[in-house]
């Protein structure tokens, strides 16, 4: 039986027939991981495109917002910030229909050559500093970004990670006993969390989202990609998203909280009263990405990377 997510799929041929009509570029389509969209990267004989095909729900409103924060981030950050095309008739913003008869929103963006972090291993505390100072350099370059969009409601963002307390049935033991536990530490601080100050953040530099440079004596960060989460937010919680994925697997995760913001305290200064909620908010990210996965493994079992 067909499911809802075998309908929408876009297969990599179909990749190919829109990169080539939309965007007039022929190449080998190869499936990349996403949320939102169907993301493929379009290989040509001199160069590499990162092709985006919404699902038909996607809206409109948010496909400008991110056009609009890509636009702003590689005109402050340069080659280090994905670049937007347009396509054969000029926009930035592309429209196809599917065999369905449904429509879908197409976008065209430069693709950055390297690692993902996920596959970088060892992890040294100077990447991890080098890491920092990118995703400081990031938030610093969007404090001067507004839209009226970024203030959406999203269940990614940690201000709103109360929400997975009516979730907690999903788990049991041990697992449900510490999900219980952040989520009361994080609703007793909600007084002066609120006060903390705000501005759009990338809020999703997780380990799949940061290319890393292929030099392995001396790795750099060379881009933080996929904005798909992007949202005007307590700006801490950028620090908190990343340092949920680059404590993991760390011999001394203490350790590697301190490199990392030391490099992004060196772009953005962070204050006081926003780490000492630190090490609660970092949890609340981990907690949201546990539930989600728990109620993705329900509603899209044979989508393994939402699990």
């Amino acid at each position: 039986m067909e499911t809802r997510y075998s309908s929408i799929k876009i297969e990599t041929k179909q990749a190919e027939a829109i990169a080539k009509e939309r965007y007039g570029i022929e190449g080998t389509a190869v499936f990349m991981p996403g949320e939102l969209d169907f993301n493929f990267k379009i290989q040509t004989e001199n160069e590499a495109y990162l092709l985006k095909v919404g699902r038909p729900e996607l809206e409109m409103d948010y496909v400008e917002f991110q056009t609009a924060l890509l636009r702003h981030a590689e005109a402050g950050l340069g080659e280090a910030s994905p670049k937007t095309f347009t396509d054969v008739d000029g926009n930035h913003i592309s429209k196809i229909t599917d065999e369905h008869g449904e429509e879908r929103i197409v976008r065209l963006l430069s693709w950055i050559d390297g690692r993902l972090w996920s596959s970088v291993n060892p992890i040294s505390g100077r990447l991890l500093t080098n890491l920092g100072k990118k995703a400081g350099e990031l938030t610093k370059t969007l404090d001067s970004f507004d839209h009226p969009y970024a203030g959406r409601y999203l269940e990614w963002d940690i201000a709103n990670a109360l929400w997975c307390k009516e979730k907690l049935e999903l788990f049991e033991g041990e697992e449900k006993r510490i999900l219980t536990e952040f989520l009361e530490r994080f609703e007793k601080i909600q007084g002066p969390y609120q006060l903390l100050r705000k501005s759009v953040v990338h809020s999703d530099v997780n380990d799949n989202n940061i290319v890393v440079s292929e030099d392995l004596a001396n790795p750099t960060v060379q881009s933080i990609i996929d904005f798909g989460d992007a949202v005007r937010t307590q700006t801490i919680n950028d620090v908190a998203i990343a340092l949920a994925y680059a404590m993991m697997h760390q011999h001394d995760p203490l350790e590697a909280a301190t490199a990392f913001v030391k490099g992004y305290s060196s772009a953005i200064q962070l204050r006081e009263d926003e780490l000492e909620m630190l090490h609660t908010l970092t949890a609340m990210r981990l907690t949201i990405t546990v539930t989600k996965a728990a109620m993705n493994k329900i509603a899209e079992p044979e989508n393994e990377y939402h699990q």
